[in-house]
C-alpha cells in the first residue's frame, strides 16, 4: 500500500486537515512521534501561505465590490439621461436626439456588465457636453467621471484575478509539491520502522488520514458442537 498524492487543485484547508491529522497521530505513537516535527514545520510553512492567500481573496472580493458599485452608478446614470431626454423630447420615443442615445432601449443598455456598458455609453460624453441644455451637459461631465472610475474598477479586478493566479501556480503548487514529497518520505520511514520493529503491516497508513475507512470483518462464528445443519 501506498498513500494518496494531494493535487494540485485542493484547497488548502483540506491539506491542513490532512497535516493535522498526520501530527496528531505522530504525535500520539511512541514509535512515531520523532517524525512529527516535519509535519509541523510544514504545518506553519502552509498557514502562512494561507493567510497570503486569504489577504489576495479580500482584494479580489474587494476588487468586485468596487466594480459593483461603479455599475451601478451607471446604471442610474443611464435612468437619469433617460429622464432627462424624455422630457425635452416631449415624450417622444422616435425623435432623432433621443434615438441618437437610446437606438436600443434603457433597460437592455442596463442590463450589460460594467465593461459591456462603458463601451456602449463612453462615446455619448463628448457629445453631451456639446448639447444646448445645461442638464445635458452635466450628465456628459458625470459620465466622464465614472467611465474614468470604471477603468479603474476594471482594472483593479483584473490586477486581483493576475495575483491570486500567480500565487497558486507560483507558491501554492510549490508547497503541495513540497508537501508531496515530504509525505511520501515519511511513509517510507514509517514503512522501514515498521519492519524493523515487526509492527502491524498497516501500521504505517494510520498516519493519514483516509476518505472512507473499509468496515472490519467480523471473524465467522465457531460452530458449537452438536449443531444440526
Amino acid at each position: 500500500m501506498s498513500i494518496r498524492i494531494i493535487r494540485d487543485n485542493e484547497s488548502l484547508d483540506s491539506i491542513w486537515d490532512e497535516l493535522v491529522f498526520t501530527e496528531a497521530r505522530l504525535l500520539g505513537d511512541e514509535q512515531a512521534k520523532s517524525f512529527a516535527p516535519t509535519i509541523t514545520d510544514l504545518l506553519t510553512r502552509l498557514e502562512q501561505v494561507s493567510g497570503g492567500q486569504l489577504g489576495l481573496r479580500r482584494e479580489s472580493v474587494t476588487a468586485q465590490a468596487q466594480v459593483d458599485a461603479v455599475d451601478d452608478q451607471l446604471d442610474d446614470w443611464v435612468r437619469a439621461l433617460d429622464i432627462a431626454l424624455w422630457t425635452i423630447v416631449n415624450q417622444d420615443a422616435k425623435s432623432p436626439r433621443y434615438r441618437r442615445y437610446f437606438s436600443d432601449s434603457p433597460s437592455s443598455i442596463i442590463r450589460l456588465g460594467l465593461e459591456s456598458e462603458l463601451g456602449r455609453v463612453r462615446p455619448w460624453a463628448d457629445s453631451l457636453v456639446t448639447e444646448p441644455e445645461v442638464a445635458l451637459q452635466q450628465l456628459g461631465a458625470q459620465l466622464k467621471k465614472i467611465a474614468t472610475d470604471g477603468d479603474a474598477a476594471l482594472q483593479r479586478r483584473t490586477s486581483a484575478a493576475t495575483s491570486r493566479t500567480d500565487h497558486r501556480v507560483r507558491t501554492i503548487t510549490t508547497l503541495i509539491d513540497d508537501i508531496n514529497g515530504a509525505r511520501l518520505s515519511l511513509y517510507g520511514a514509517l514503512v522501514q520502522k515498521a519492519a524493523d520493529l515487526h509492527l502491524p503491516p498497516d501500521w504505517p497508513n494510520r498516519f493519514f488520514r483516509r476518505t472512507t475507512r473499509s468496515p472490519k470483518v467480523q471473524p465467522a462464528p465457531t460452530p458449537t458442537a452438536g449443531a444440526s445443519g
